[in-house]
């Protein structure tokens, strides 16, 4: 295992991670992990080389060429940043990178052990997937290993999720924590189907999660400031989108039904979004 260090020792409390790719639609953790790191002093601790958890099918390396040379390749690389809240908690870890697409079980074995040999009594793992909600809407569900975490994402207001289905390395590394008697929760974020780019709604509810979670408040009142400048953007759009207008109000009918203990129609997405996109949609 490759890790670089930059600090000497590396002591924590806490771990808050996300990963990039498959589990991160939307790229909304990539955008709460970037305004976490802007609401709290941070350095960086480490960066650890993933040489032999990617394949180039899933992931490849960035490279810089400069008048027809070779100056720079960025290999995939798992990054930790050192942070602290406040000055009475705890230190925080938090990181970034892409998801492995080699060797999972290796993988969550190696970062439980790292995480462990820092101190760390607590993780928290951030994901983000596309759902069948509304733009105004927030909905931040998770999965728990133990009845003190279960208990605390209720007093959150995090519902639990009911899934079976392919997995993201959050499955991996909750066994590995488990195994290790680390406590652990993964939380998701569930974006409306239809759009893209930030979300700062569910940004800040994200961060009001964490901040409990870390014991610290984390403004966001320039979080809901951008998003009521962007919710009116969206409902404009959608006001001018007669199909999309049509699917958005099927699936609000659709919700109530089942409330009702009715049978609604399904809307077929897939249909849907070739509709949007083409015929040639499913040829790309």
């Amino acid at each position: 295992m490759n890790i670089h260090t930059f600090k000497e020792s590396v002591h924590i409390d806490r771990a808050v991670l996300g990963f990039s790719g498959w589990p991160d639609a939307g790229r909304l953790v990539e955008f709460t992990l970037t305004q976490l790191k802007n609401l709290i002093s941070h350095e960086l601790a480490a960066v650890w080389d993933l040489d032999g958890f990617w394949h180039t099918e899933s992931t490849r390396p960035q490279v810089s060429v400069r008048h027809g040379q070779v100056q720079q390749i960025e290999w995939p690389s798992y990054q930790f940043f050192l942070a602290r809240a406040d000055e009475s908690g705890g230190p925080i870890l938090i990181g970034n990178g892409p998801e492995p697409s080699l060797a999972w079980r290796s993988f969550a074995k190696h970062l439980v052990r790292l995480l462990k040999s820092w101190g760390c009594r607590e993780i928290y793992l951030l994901g983000s997937l596309l759902d069948q909600i509304f733009h105004d809407e927030t909905l931040i569900t998770s999965v728990v290993q133990d009845p003190g975490s279960y208990n605390r994402a209720r007093e959150l207001g995090c519902g639990l999720i009911e899934y079976s289905g392919p997995s993201a390395i959050h499955s991996a590394i909750m066994a590995e924590a488990k195994e290790s008697d680390i406590p652990c929760m993964s939380f998701w974020a569930h974006l409306p189907f239809y759009l893209s780019g930030p979300h700062e709604l569910i940004t800040a509810e994200f961060l009001r999660i964490l901040g409990n979670m870390l014991g610290v408040a984390l403004p966001t009142a320039d979080l809901m400031k951008a998003w009521k400048k962007r919710e009116k953007q969206i409902e404009q759009l959608v006001h001018q989108d007669q199909e999309l207008r049509r699917t958005i109000e099927s699936i609000k009918k659709e919700k109530v039904m089942r409330r009702s203990g009715l049978s609604p129609k399904v809307v077929q997405f897939e249909d849907f979004l070739k509709k949007r996109n083409g015929p040639d949609a499913d040829k790309e």
